[in-house]
């Protein structure tokens, strides 16, 4: 009897050692996982651009041609962009951007984990495709990372987050807010929030009305699905969606959300554009090109 209670205790003893030299065994595989992975991911952020070069955001302006008297000659650009600043943009534009492509952004730094939960979720579940990306990511995006924004790929998406995070320790939120509306693409030759009210309705972007804003804040999910010259209705569906995500996080009344998203789409266009930014002499205006 003592030599079979012996025998178990050795069995015992022996499973209990084969058990923690598992489960060693199996942290170390983990840990050069992970150690692994990191030095993946250290890796792709070697070649990342600066955020200080003086080249880094894209806000090429047009290039005006005037005669001696002040009369406009020619318009050249690459994209048709016209900054400003953040009191010349309306109330309805920032919150509507903010309210619609990340409700978030004056909290996180620059990437927002609870934002990706809640798109995971949304999308598991069925729900309208949601991103997770962040205004300060967009922005990053479009300008830093232009040249790989049409990739889809963890890699990507890691540089993206570690210049988002870069970035936000640099400009305050309403200087990277003001980037993105002043770079975004509205689609129609548009870039930036006022060449595109100059473009759909004529009047500078502080003068919006919250219909408006709506409307052009729609706008750079697709910009050239949703340009309301060519697709109003589903633009207008989209300015509704804006609309609801303004009243959701109480930028607008419920009054104000049932008058604004019962209009129709109507805008005020601007008249077309020569072809090649030349109004007048093209011979001389040619030259100076």
């Amino acid at each position: 009897m003592k030599n079979r209670r012996k025998q178990r205790e050795v069995h015992a003893h022996a499973s209990k050692w084969g058990v923690i030299i598992v489960l060693i065994a199996a942290c170390f595989v983990v840990y050069g996982g992970v150690q692994g992975a990191l030095g993946v991911m250290n890796s792709w952020l070697d070649d990342l651009p600066s955020i200080e070069g003086s080249d880094a955001f894209n806000f090429a302006e047009k290039t005006r041609v005037y005669a001696k008297d002040g009369t406009l000659l020619a318009e050249f650009f690459v994209e048709n962009r016209e900054p400003v600043a953040i009191d010349q943009v309306s109330e309805y534009v920032l919150e509507g951007t903010v309210a619609t492509e990340d409700v978030r952004f004056y909290e996180h730094n620059g990437v927002d984990p609870q934002g990706i939960v809640r798109a995971l979720v949304n999308n598991i579940r069925g729900g309208a495709l949601e991103g997770a990306s962040t205004i300060t990511q967009q922005f990053v995006r479009n300008t830093l990372l232009a040249e790989e924004a049409t990739e889809i790929s963890f890699e990507r998406k890691i540089r993206e987050a570690e210049l988002a995070t870069q970035l936000e320790k640099v400009y305050s939120k309403d200087d990277i807010l003001l980037m993105y509306l002043n770079t975004i693409n509205y689609g129609d030759g548009c870039y930036g929030i006022e060449t595109a009210a100059k473009n759909y309705f004529q009047k500078s972007a502080a003068d919006l009305t919250l219909v408006e804003a709506a409307t052009l804040v729609g706008i750079p999910q697709s910009p050239t699905y949703l340009n309301p010259k060519t697709n109003p209705d589903a633009c207008r569906d989209r300015r509704n969606v804006v609309l609801s995500r303004m009243l959701t996080a109480g930028n607008i009344t419920q009054e104000e959300y049932d008058e604004a998203s019962a209009q129709e789409l109507v805008l005020d266009p601007a008249p077309p554009r020569s072809s090649d930014g030349i109004y007048a002499y093209p011979y001389f205006t040619s030259y100076v090109r």
